[in-house]
């Protein structure tokens, strides 16, 4: 009797433990499943072009490679970029980061080059963007690569669903220097519950 009484025991306790255990799996998969992210979908452009959208580390990053984005000896280019987004629904955009990576030419006698953005966003929880104009000057002499990243504070006005983010870029040079983008990364940064 002891032995039976023994061995329910035993089945007990290890009941009792899958079953906090499976329970465990159960919470950690709809914890993963509840983890929010913003999607990427179709690039448009105009005064440039997309050579390529690159694989992200993950479905938050965009990274882009681009083409005829640049501007020497006094030269001017204007470049627009429409980025298709998803929004999980419940959830709202507080922030996003873009990363502009390229190279700048400055020779000793000229007043430099620079890169100059705006952004604006319409509609799936994306709201206004809360940021002046971005301008970065390179009159440094020689020629180095860059990476500058601009953090973005939105002020949402709905919650979840499709948009779209704008970005406006403008390269400029003057004589004696040039400037060259070759990819923008766009991350998702945070998202909040509405």
């Amino acid at each position: 009797m002891s032995t039976i009484y023994m061995n329910f025991k035993k089945f007990g306790v290890l009941l009792s433990i899958s079953t906090i255990f499976g329970m465990n799996i159960i919470a950690t998969k709809t914890l993963a499943q509840d983890l929010p992210s913003i999607t990427f979908g179709a690039i448009t452009t105009v005064g440039c072009s997309v050579t390529n959208t690159l694989p992200g580390s993950a479905p938050i990053t965009l990274p882009i490679a681009l083409d005829q984005i640049s501007a020497s000896e006094g030269q001017r280019q204007r470049c627009i970029l429409r980025a298709q987004t998803f929004i999980p629904s419940g959830f709202l955009v507080e922030d996003i980061q873009i990363l502009y990576q390229g190279s700048a030419t400055v020779s000793p006698m000229s007043e430099g080059a620079s890169l100059s953005r705006t952004y604006s966003f319409s509609g799936g929880a994306l709201g206004q963007a809360i940021s002046p104009i971005k301008t970065t000057n390179f009159t440094s002499n020689g020629s180095n690569g860059f990476a500058e990243q601009d953090d973005i504070t939105v002020l949402s006005t709905s919650c979840g669903g499709q948009g779209l983010l704008g970005i406006n870029i403008i390269a400029q040079s003057s004589l004696g220097s040039s400037i060259d983008i070759s990819k923008i990364i766009i991350s998702s940064g945070k998202l909040s519950r509405c």
